[in-house]
């Protein structure tokens, strides 16, 4: 009795597309994970680890400066019955011993330290956020009346969690009556959001359209482009 050999025949026939289907298995797994690794096709990502590299021949981009503050949009309408979401159960302890200056807000699952910074240098505010979000210099503290800056990164979705480059990502998710917590210098203070709006970076900061202490959280938008500036103000919560 005799017995055939498989024959490779098929299997041949099968091999001019071996190439077209490993590509589309590549193609299926960038899918896949494209959240995660969007970042090294991002031009913004190399060009701030070139410019920490060779700060001469790439210069870091630029920082928005409080320069000649206009109001882009009128006084919001502040519904003083709002929930402030978050607040019963949002508690930020310090000590004597120890002061972290920090800034929290739940809504997008943030907490981030403050920075004060001692100069308006771009440079040296922009060195300054890789470390956290930055108090601008020449706000006025928090609490009292006026306009408190608050800057702060953005990058694209995907972007790795390098230094704070993503503490603002986010902050267009903000909605009137979101919660913004500010522990600074041994004080916990409650703000909530009160209105966003988007601005040139010729346009500077937006004055403050609300009364008493306006705190102004400052980001790039969109997020990872320095095409424009997003600004959501927050108005302190009266204890």
């Amino acid at each position: 009795m005799s017995s055939k050999k498989p024959s490779k025949q098929k299997f041949r026939g099968l091999k001019p597309f071996l190439p077209l289907v490993a590509l589309l298995v590549f193609y299926a797994v960038i899918a896949l994970f494209w959240n995660n690794i969007s970042w090294i096709v991002n031009g913004n990502v190399w060009r701030q680890q070139l410019s920490d590299f060779f700060p001469q021949l790439f210069p870091k981009s630029y920082v928005v400066a409080v320069k000649s503050p206009v109001i882009i949009s009128g006084t919001p309408k502040i519904d003083n019955k709002l929930e402030i979401k978050g607040l019963a159960t949002t508690t930020i302890q310090t000590t004597k011993k120890s002061r972290r200056d920090l800034i929290t807000i739940p809504k997008i699952n943030i907490t981030a330290p403050i920075i004060t910074a001692q100069t308006t240098d771009s440079n040296a505010i922009h060195s300054l956020l890789d470390s956290g979000v930055v108090l601008y210099p020449g706000s006025v503290g928090f609490g009292k009346t006026g306009q408190t800056v608050i800057l702060g990164h953005s990058a694209p979705e995907g972007w790795p969690k390098i230094k704070y480059d993503w503490v603002f990502s986010k902050l267009e998710q903000l909605e009137i009556g979101d919660l913004v917590v500010v522990t600074y210098n041994y004080e916990t203070r409650y703000y909530k959001v009160a209105a966003s709006q988007v601005v040139t970076p010729q346009e500077g900061v937006p004055a403050p359209t609300v009364i008493g202490n306006s705190l102004m959280l400052v980001t790039c938008w969109p997020p990872g482009k320095d095409l424009k500036r997003l600004a959501v103000e927050a108005t302190i919560i009266n204890n």
